[in-house]
């Protein structure tokens, strides 16, 4: 008797578990789709449990606060972003040229998901509360598909160079890709934005 009353209470917390992981996810898809939508400022507690079609109580369940949900989508973000990236690097034999895909990766990625690209760099984490383990590591692994590619391109790179290069490298194709979205006076035509891509790429690939 005490065995199968184990086993029916092993079967009801398998149940209650997979309800929870079922109602995380929704909860997180619903966060997702308002960032995508709408941007940074439509994901809030309140109007992520009406999407999710949960209490307010459900999603403070699984997140403790409104940054440890924006935290969680902006991962979802990063491995989309990652993913793009990485795939597009496939068969890419010559080094500058996998580099150039990646920048250009990178930009589409920006222009097919403005809203959810924007909430990676406009969110801030109250101060002292540091980076999550999961989003440093993809931030992480990002960085060391360029740094990958510079290393084949210069071998003899320091390890200090190397980072240097690979953060100057991202935020020079960041810039590039910023202004052009945000519409700003100093920013490239469509027409243009491509090769300026590749010049700078060009540039900053070559070893001091």
């Amino acid at each position: 008797m005490q065995m199968k009353t184990e086993g029916t209470n092993d079967r009801r917390q398998q149940a209650l578990s997979a309800k929870s992981a079922e109602t995380r996810q929704r909860i997180l898809a619903a966060a997702d789709d308002l960032m995508s939508e709408t941007g940074i400022e439509a994901v809030q507690i309140r109007s992520v449990a009406s999407r999710a079609g949960c209490s307010i109580g459900s999603v403070y369940k699984h997140f403790k606060d409104n940054d440890a949900l924006i935290v969680a989508v902006n991962v979802l973000t990063l491995e989309s972003l990652k993913a793009a990236m990485a795939n597009v690097a496939k068969g890419v034999e010559e080094p500058i040229e996998r580099l150039k895909a990646l920048s250009h990766a990178y930009r589409h990625f920006a222009e097919d998901n403005t809203k959810a690209w924007q909430g990676l760099f406009s969110h801030h984490l109250p101060d002292g509360q540091g980076i999550p383990e999961e989003h440093l590591g993809l931030n992480v692994a990002l960085l060391e598909l360029i740094a990958g590619t510079l290393r084949e391109i210069n071998p003899h790179l320091s390890h200090e160079v190397l980072a240097a290069r690979t953060r100057t490298c991202f935020a020079a194709i960041h810039g590039l890709v910023t202004i052009s979205l945000e519409g700003r006076f100093v920013a490239v035509d469509d027409q243009s934005l491509a090769s300026e891509m590749d010049f700078m790429v060009d540039r900053l690939s070559v070893a001091p």
